[in-house]
This record gives structure tokens, sequence and C-alpha cells, in this order.
């Protein structure tokens, strides 16, 4: 099956969106528009890939935390909450699986936030971080992202009702 799309984030969540489904694409790239060759994967390739050559200890929980706005509270007040939260986070037992950022909250995964290296650190420890596209298309900030993916409601209402608990400052 060949799928056209004419923006890179599609592009980018629909191989995602594959790869969770034991399918793969072959992308190419012409004057904007991209094209998917989508093939199924065989079972020796879905078997490959269910069997890890070891596992490693889970630090993370099924716990979701989510950024709506890029502050906790108003004003200076606010904004050493938030940087106290995030560097918190990172001594918190277990880790929360994945981090959202919609609305505001995608100013803190921008250039020139003053939590970045704080978010950067915890993507290092395995943290998924997720973005909002259609806010990041909205506030018109794509290029000045410098952590993340960015993603789609479909991903994150996934991520979100899979959560065993959801943690929103």
């Amino acid at each position: 099956m060949e799928v056209l799309i004419d923006n890179v984030t599609a592009k980018n969540n629909i191989e995602r969106f594959l790869a969770d489904n034991y399918a793969k694409a072959e992308c190419t790239e012409e004057s904007g528009t991209y094209k998917l060759t989508i093939t199924k994967l065989s079972s020796e390739q879905i078997k490959e890939i269910e069997e890890p050559v070891y596992q490693v200890p889970l630090t993370k929980g099924k716990h979701v935390y989510v950024f709506k706005n890029e502050r906790i509270a108003d004003d200076e007040l606010g904004n050493m909450l938030t940087q106290g939260f995030f560097e918190t986070i990172k001594e918190i037992n277990p880790l929360p699986e994945k981090i959202i950022f919609y609305h505001k909250g995608v100013n803190l995964v921008l250039e020139g936030s003053p939590v970045l290296e704080n978010i950067k650190h915890l993507e290092s420890l395995g943290i998924e971080i997720l973005i909002c596209g259609n806010c990041v298309e909205y506030y018109d900030v794509k290029e000045k992202i410098r952590v993340g993916t960015v993603s789609n409601a479909y991903d994150i209402l996934t991520a979100l009702s899979k959560a065993h608990h959801i943690v929103s400052p």
C-alpha cells in the first residue's frame, strides 16, 4: 500500500503508528510530498522484535504527567514552582512513563525554556516526551522545539487511557 502525505509531522505519526502495529514504511520525499510504501512485518520479523536479547529492569511507572501551561501557577512563584517540579521529577520512583505537553505547555520544550535542560535529561532517562502537534502548528513554534516528539491526538489519548495515574500540576 502507498500513502501520500504533505507534511513531516503526519509522516512521523504514521510511521510510529505502523511500528506499533507490526508494519514498516519505506519513505521517499519529492517536492514536499512524502510517499510511504507500507508493508506488514513477517511473523519472523515480529518474533525478533518481541524477543529481547536482554531485559533491563523497569524504572518507569505507568504514570503520565501532563502540562497544559508553561507555569504551575501565576507570575514569579509559578516560574519557581515549575523549575522545582522539573528538577524533582528525576528523583521520583518510579519515573513517569511519559510527559505530555499541550496548549501553552508546549513552550516548555522550546529553545530558551528555563526547564529545557531538565526535560532533555528526563528524556535521556527514557521518559517519552510527547508534544501536541496541533498546538505546535497553532503557535507556529516547530522550528524552536529542542526536545521531544511532535505527536497527535491519537498517541496522546492512547497514552492517557493506558496510564494508571495522570499528574497535571
